[in-house]
Parts: C-alpha cells; structure tokens; sequence
C-alpha cells in the first residue's frame, strides 16, 4: 500500500459533471461522484450471489474538492475477513488495474452483505485502516436484500459516513470493456432495468418475510389454544376426582345409614319375638289345670287371667301409630282421648323418649302406642 500512497497525486480542479442526479444530501465538504456503468456493475456484481459477502475495489481519479470513481473490478477473497487484502490479493489488484484500468488510481473499496445492514463494525473498520487510511479513501457498502448504501470517507483515524453522493454519466469504455470481458462478451444492463429487478427482489423478500411472519402468528395462535384445551382438560379431571370423592363418601354413609336400620329391624323383631313368646308360655300356663281342681274351674280361672292381662298387653304388641302435635295439645290430654285414662302418659313418653311429658311443640310427630 505504501507504492499505492506515493503514487497518488494532486489534480487540478475541474468542474462538476453536468450530466449527473443527487443521491440523498451530500451537504458541505468533499463530494463523491460514482460513474453510473460503475455504480451498475457494482449492483450487478452483488446480486449475483446473496449469499455471501462480495468485494472490490474502486478505482478513478481525486480533486481537492471530490472523489471519481470512474471503475470497479472484483476482488476475489476469502470469506474470512481477517484474510482479506493479503500481499497476494494486492499483486492482483494492480495487475489488474493496470491492463484494464491504466493511468486510474485505486480510491477505496467496496463490499456487499447481504441481509445485513450497512453499518460499520470493529472488524471493517480495521481492515480500511490497515489498507485504505490515507485521506479520501472511501468505502461503499451495501446490502442489495433491504436495498441500503452508504458511502464513508476516510477523515483522521477513522471513517466518516456521506449523506448522500452523485451518479453521474458520461462515456466510459474501460469499463464497459472490462463487465464485456467478465461476461464473456454480453453487454451491461442499464440502471432502468436493474432497479425494476433490484425491486422485484426487495418484494419478493418482504413478501417470504410477511409470510414468515403470519406462519409465526399461527404457531403462537395454535400454542395459545394447546394450552387453553390442556387448562379445560385439568379442570375437568380436578372436577371428575372431587365428584368421585364426594360420591364415595356419599355412598359410605348410606352404607352405614342401611345398617343402622338393619340393627335396629332386627332389635325390634327380637323384641316382638319375645314378646310373643311370653304371651304364649303365659296363655299355656294359665290353660293348664292346676292340680286338685277340675277341668271348669281351671278354665274359669283362664278366662278371669286373661280378662285382666289382655288390656295390659295389647298395646305392647299392637304396631305404634305416628300422631302429629296440634294446637292445644297435651300428653296427658291425648291419653285421656285416646285411652280414656291418664296412665299412657309415662309409656308415650318411653317410646318417643321425652324426658318431660309437657315439652311438646305444634307439628311434631309422636308414636302412640
């Protein structure tokens, strides 16, 4: 790089192209004019593969107040950045310079990084400083995918970035020659046309986005419901264990309600049972004759024994008949009623088991014997 400085030297100002269009607002200081076959090879060069990185180096002329770029060739490096502009790549450089380009300086370099803005980092800035840090070096980058360019010049120990620069038109066979040569004798395709298809390849990326996008807003949607679905599933489950639960205990005091009536109908039919079997054992020994008496007189004496037992236990062994309370009502006035004596009162309150014959309350269901 050393030849490449000391070769520079100062030109004489000439007048601005008067051919030429203004690309964003170059503002105050020095100007940079791109040669429109230049600018397009640039464009073409880095469609061709969006794939990957893509390098060149600019080449033209200086003046005290803008930089010409007047031609570009390609610069074929390694994909590691830490390689690129080796002495190797710069004997190709100006061999190349000077069968296509002669009497041209070398003015900067470009690079195209696909889907990548075009931004400065550590490692550009570093690989322009160990080649290009001479003043008014410039660097071109772009990123074709989002259509974005922005030149820097080189100012005191870094790179400034241009707000804007020209394209201006003029006659340049060199250049035309050497994208001839490159394609194989084809001709290079005008701005016009390049930027329809740039356009259609921006499109066509928006739209792979925009699908991208709706294909995200489904997957979040169709994860939105999973989980709804697997929340319902839960609850339900929780639901379904707690019925069980409930169902279960439910089922176990009925259990134990049906044996409890159970116990309690076998009691009582022990105790008719009883009963029923003292009755008869008493009617048999009253039948009985006794000894030293006549077969009339036991008889009598039968009937006069039963006579008497009779009243006591009928309403042992007749079934207990359910009575409502009503208003006015008394135990010791239902006895006389029903019974026509006051006696009943203590055996009512056994079988309902009142400790107090005169707690009774309108509505309540009582056994009467």
């Amino acid at each position: 790089m050393m030849e490449l400085i000391e070769g520079k030297k100062a030109k004489e100002n000439t007048s601005f192209p008067k051919n030429m269009r203004q690309i964003g607002e170059p503002g105050e200081g020095k100007k940079v004019f791109i040669e429109d076959y230049a600018y397009t090879f640039l464009r073409q060069f880095a469609e061709e593969n969006l794939t990957c990185v893509r390098t060149a180096v600019l080449v033209g002329k200086t003046e005290e107040s803008a930089v010409y770029i007047q031609g570009a060739l390609e610069v074929d490096m390694d994909q590691d950045i830490k390689n690129w502009f080796t002495h190797e790549h710069w004997r190709s450089i100006f061999q190349e310079v000077q069968n296509c380009f002669d009497g041209w300086e070398v003015l900067g370099w470009y690079m195209s990084n696909p889907g990548f803005p075009a931004v400065l980092t550590d490692e550009i800035r570093s690989v322009h400083m160990r080649n290009f840090a001479a003043k008014d070096y410039v660097f071109f980058q772009s990123d074709m995918i989002d259509n974005e360019e922005v030149f820097y010049i080189s100012a005191g120990n870094g790179l400034r970035p241009l707000s804007g620069y020209y394209i201006y038109y003029e006659k340049n066979e060199r250049m035309q020659n050497y994208i001839s040569q490159r394609k194989g004798g084809m001709g290079i395709e005008t701005e016009g046309v390049l930027r329809d298809r740039a356009a259609t390849r921006f499109r066509n990326v928006m739209q792979e986005k925009k699908e991208h996008g709706s294909q995200k807003k489904l997957v979040a949607f169709l994860y939105t419901i999973s989980t709804f679905l697997i929340m319902v599933v839960l609850v339900i489950g929780i639901t379904m264990v707690n019925n069980y639960e409930r169902m279960t205990d439910m089922e176990s005091a009925i259990y134990l309600l049906s044996e409890s009536l159970e116990e309690e109908s076998e009691a009582s039919s022990d105790k008719i049972e009883t009963l029923e079997e003292t009755q008869t054992v008493q009617e048999l020994e009253i039948l009985q004759p006794m000894e030293g008496t006549d077969a009339s007189e036991g008889i009598e004496k039968a009937e006069e024994q039963e006579e008497s037992v009779q009243p006591v236990m009928s309403p042992a062994v007749e079934e207990p008949e359910a009575y409502q309370i009503r208003k006015g009502d008394t135990l010791l006035q239902i006895s006389r009623t029903r019974y026509g004596t006051e006696d009943m009162v203590k055996t009512i309150c056994e079988i309902n088991a009142l400790e107090n014959e005169d707690k009774i309350y309108v509505g309540q269901t009582i056994l009467l014997p």
